[in-house]
């Protein structure tokens, strides 16, 4: 997963917004400076939370009372101004409490934030419902407005309209009632994923082939049995290097199953619901009403670029899958078909022996302390960031905190919450804490991730933990617009990818790499096994590719019909259209499906936003991927300004022409 966003009309709405520079703070603004200025990060009891949930729904509902009694010539400075603040109080009060309700290491913290969130969500429904609020923005001059707030403006007026202000009272009133259940339902189908941590058993000997730092790490229990969870780095390694195939299949079909039975009736209910609302709001169905405001426009539109790049894809994902089943035959004459548990562990012996690289050789370079000063390196290389400890009380001791500088300027603030624990966060994302606005407030974010704390680090990890970093630097640099609307939260969500997956391709670079890789002798990690990651790294990738795309159709197709259909049955018919692999029978995979909830029938964002990150990183490719002046000048128009354009603008300023997808049919073609 990437950046954490729950996508309603409302979230859109409420998407990091905040005050305009240039309007004189009012007693309200000074309050919510004050109170947003403390963050209650070390809040360990429920009643604290309690209280801060109170706060900050009293003052939301001061400032979203005083908007609409507001009289008088509507104006930008004044009107928008109060716009601003109600939804950066009510925006980051909201940030707070899903980031306490994922990381807090005590439950009844977790709990209370969890309770916390619906309330806040049903007055950010109230707000976006708010014929007055709506009719004071629509008031507002727009003659002499510059061509960035001009595009804010209409883009609050949209989101306004989309999310049903101009429907009747009956109307609006069943609004408010579905998107709290959908609220309500989202987050229960996101504390089941959370909570599985599950309990598999093994025997020692049936964990042959893992690494020997796994094994010291996980002793067998009294019961001689070796017991591991499926939080990220338990299962992986078993994938990537169990030789017993029995060994992989019951990881797999455990990880598969995570959160089922619980999910499937509360994924039922959130498809209704969202149905529902949509129908309510006009829309044939909820895929058509999310799509509406992205840059593809429409389900269909989104349908056939899946097919389309299905089409590049499906000559090289054949001819890997045809190599990979003749090659795993000799490893074992019984497999007949290639199954989801065979795909990682065979295609790493592929590698070693077709290409000389070995995963578990390559991880060895790697951990998660040396990715990060690497990191942190690599982006003080490309766009001028010193990044430095921040003194500031956390949550859990594993955290750390930090502050992004350029030059004497501080750009932002940071807390990396990396590794697995109890009740945290389960997948890795970043959490908004703090929207930043130019000379009002810096921008505070969260990595949250489950990487292993300790030991060797997957090279795959590496590259996840920048992606998410690209997130996390978007918001940073983001964080310094005229108008808190302006910053990463206001983009079109089908770009939101594109800046995180262009960075993953520093992870395959040696002058990158060489600046933080090296084993526990210190040995820098070798430019002829560079080389052969390179060489290795095209092999099954148009297949992984398909993966992608059967997860983003499953994503569609749950979304774009009446939710009359078998939960499996469908997902197990829109995987099968595009993926190498068959569905494994008794799993429930769109259990733990969480983007199901938080992307909703946009999970095609991630193919999409792929297509964009290789156009923009064409310039790099003829400037040099280290190449300075062009990350710097990638910083300035593509990241810096967040949301205050459209992102087919963003990309035209960089590139000097429109998208183009032709960079992604290349790569899919590459052997």
């Amino acid at each position: 997963m990437s950046f954490f966003a729950r996508l309603t009309f409302t979230a859109a709405l409420l998407a990091s917004t905040a005050l305009s520079v240039q309007a004189a703070p009012t007693m309200l603004d000074q309050d919510v400076n004050a109170y947003l200025k403390a963050f209650p990060d070390t809040e360990t009891t429920a009643a604290a939370i309690t209280a801060r949930c109170a706060s900050t729904l009293a003052l939301s509902t001061k400032a979203k009372t005083a908007l609409e009694m507001r009289k008088g010539p509507a104006t930008l400075s004044e009107d928008f101004a109060g716009f601003d603040t109600l939804l950066l109080v009510l925006g980051d009060g909201s940030n707070e409490m899903y980031l306490f309700s994922e990381t807090s290491p005590v439950k009844e913290v977790r709990d209370a934030a969890q309770a916390c969130i619906p309330k806040l969500s049903d007055l950010a429904t109230a707000v976006s419902l708010s014929r007055p609020i709506y009719d004071r923005l629509a008031a507002i001059p727009t003659k002499g407005l510059d061509e960035k707030t001009s595009f804010t403006l209409q883009k609050m007026l949209t989101n306004y309209r989309l999310s049903g202000v101009d429907k009747d009272d009956a109307t609006r009133a069943r609004v408010t009632e579905l998107q709290k259940q959908i609220t309500e339902t989202g987050l229960k189908f996101g504390e089941n994923i959370r909570n599985d941590k599950g309990d598999i058993a093994f025997k020692p000997e049936e964990l042959a082939g893992v690494p020997q730092d796994f094994i010291d790490a996980h002793k067998p229990g009294a019961d001689g049995l070796v017991h591991l969870t499926l939080n990220y780095p338990d299962v992986f390694p078993i994938l990537d290097f169990a030789t017993l195939r029995e060994t992989r299949k019951k990881m797999g079909i455990a990880f598969s199953n995570r959160a089922y039975p619980a999910n499937e009736s509360v994924l039922k209910s959130l498809l209704e619901q969202r149905y529902a609302l949509a129908q309510t709001l006009g829309y044939p169905n909820y895929a058509a009403q999310v799509t509406i405001d992205k840059m593809i426009g429409s389900p269909e539109r989104a349908a056939k670029f899946l097919d389309e790049v299905n089409v590049a894809a499906k000559p090289g994902a054949d001819a890997d899958y045809a190599e990979l089943l003749t090659f795993a035959r000799t490893v074992d004459p019984s497999i007949t078909e290639l199954q989801r548990w065979d795909s990682s562990y065979m295609q790493n012996l592929l590698r070693k022996q077709k290409y000389d690289v070995s995963a578990e050789e390559v991880r060895q370079y790697f951990t998660l302390d040396k990715s990060r000063d690497g990191i942190f390196r690599l982006v003080h290389d490309l766009f001028g960031a010193d990044i430095r400890p921040w003194n500031t009380p956390v949550w859990d001791k594993s955290v750390t905190a930090w502050e992004l500088y350029d030059g004497d300027k501080l750009v932002g603030r940071f807390y990396l919450d990396m590794s697995p624990r109890d009740g945290k966060y389960n997948h890795a994302a970043q959490f908004p804490i703090r929207t930043g606005i130019e000379g009002r407030q810096i921008p505070v974010g969260a990595l949250i991730c489950n990487f292993p704390a300790t030991g060797p680090m997957d090279h795959e990890d590496v590259t996840t933990f920048l992606h998410e970093f690209g997130h996390l630097i978007h918001a940073m640099y983001s964080g310094h617009t005229q108008y808190g609307v302006q910053s990463m939260g206001n983009l079109q969500w089908d770009f939101i990818e594109a800046p995180s997956q262009l960075l993953e391709e520093w992870t395959w670079n040696y002058d990158t790499l060489k600046t933080f890789a090296a084993n526990d002798k210190g040995d820098v990690i070798p430019e002829a096994l560079v080389k052969k990651m390179n060489a290795g790294r095209r092999f099954g990738e148009a297949g992984s590719w398909k993966g992608q795309l059967a997860y983003a159709a499953v994503s569609l197709n749950f979304y774009n019909r009446k939710p009359d259909f078998d939960l499996k049955t469908m997902f197990d018919e829109q995987t099968q259209r595009y993926s190498l692999y068959p569905a494994i029978p008794g799993t429930h995979s769109y259990a733990s499906f969480g983007h199901l909830d938080g992307y909703s029938a946009i999970y095609y964002t991630y193919v999409w936003s792929k297509a964009i990150a290789l156009d923009l990183f064409t310039r790099f490719e003829a400037a040099g991927i280290r190449d300075q002046k062009t990350a710097v000048a990638y910083r300035k128009l593509v990241l810096e300004p967040g949301g205050s354009e459209d992102a087919n603008v963003l990309i035209q300023d960089f590139l000097g022409r429109p998208l183009s997808l032709e960079a992604f049919k290349t790569e899919l073609a590459k052997k």
